[in-house]
């Protein structure tokens, strides 16, 4: 079976139920014309931080897009786990006000906005939030203390939308959604180190790749 560039294998797999291929699926068409959640300022910060977070060259084909950005606005308008620090106001607006400090110290910092910083500016900046160096005094901004806990927040929620794509699944190889199909829980009957099933996807991130060559 021959498949669309952009749909990975493991969707046509009879190992992965309806139910489940419906909810994979939906991922790989997320609107991007609108924030939801964030204002466009804020969604803009977000978009330009991602790359500089998770760099995604070395997992995916060159200009795949997975909507990150998006998808992280579209969950911030829940629902939500319902848990948070005590000291961050609710996500969404824990979100907002982090994103824009940011954009704030950037411009007192370089004089420019974070989305018009190189991407080792941004890196740099983005360390700083990390270890709590950065934050503002400020109605609708985060201090420093309270960036650094969103910054646990925000790496939490960057793996999360990350490994749920499908199109990332199928690039690391990940085979946990592949259970069963409608009608029979198939499971695995190879779980010893290093060994897989006929069933299970095949690597075709370029980082692991070069590792399983060099092996």
């Amino acid at each position: 079976m021959s498949h669309p560039p952009d749909r990975p294998e493991i969707l046509d797999s009879d190992h992965l139920s309806t139910r489940t291929r419906e909810i994979l699926t939906s991922r790989l068409s997320v609107s991007t014309a609108q924030p939801r959640t964030l204002s466009l300022r804020a969604y803009a910060v977000l978009d330009a931080l991602l790359p500089v977070l998770l760099p995604l060259d070395e997992i995916l084909p060159p200009a795949t897009d997975i909507a990150m950005t998006a998808r992280i606005d579209a969950a911030l308008s829940g629902p939500r786990d319902g848990w948070r620090f005590a000291d961050l106001p609710p996500d969404a607006e824990a979100w907002e006000s982090a994103l824009l400090t940011l954009d704030d110290v950037a411009a007192e910092q370089h004089g420019l906005a974070f989305i018009h910083l190189a991407p080792d500016l941004r890196g740099a900046l983005l360390d700083a939030v990390m270890d709590g160096q950065i934050g503002l005094e400020r109605e609708g901004r985060l201090t420093a203390s309270q960036m650094k806990r969103w910054a646990g927040d925000l790496r939490g929620e960057v793996v999360d939308c990350l490994m749920s794509d499908p199109r990332i699944q199928q690039a690391l190889g990940i085979s946990s959604s592949l259970t069963g199909g409608d009608t029979v829980f198939q499971g695995f009957t190879e779980v010893g180190p290093d060994s897989r099933e006929s069933f299970e996807p095949k690597t075709t991130a370029p980082l692991l790749q070069m590792a399983e060559s060099s092996e």
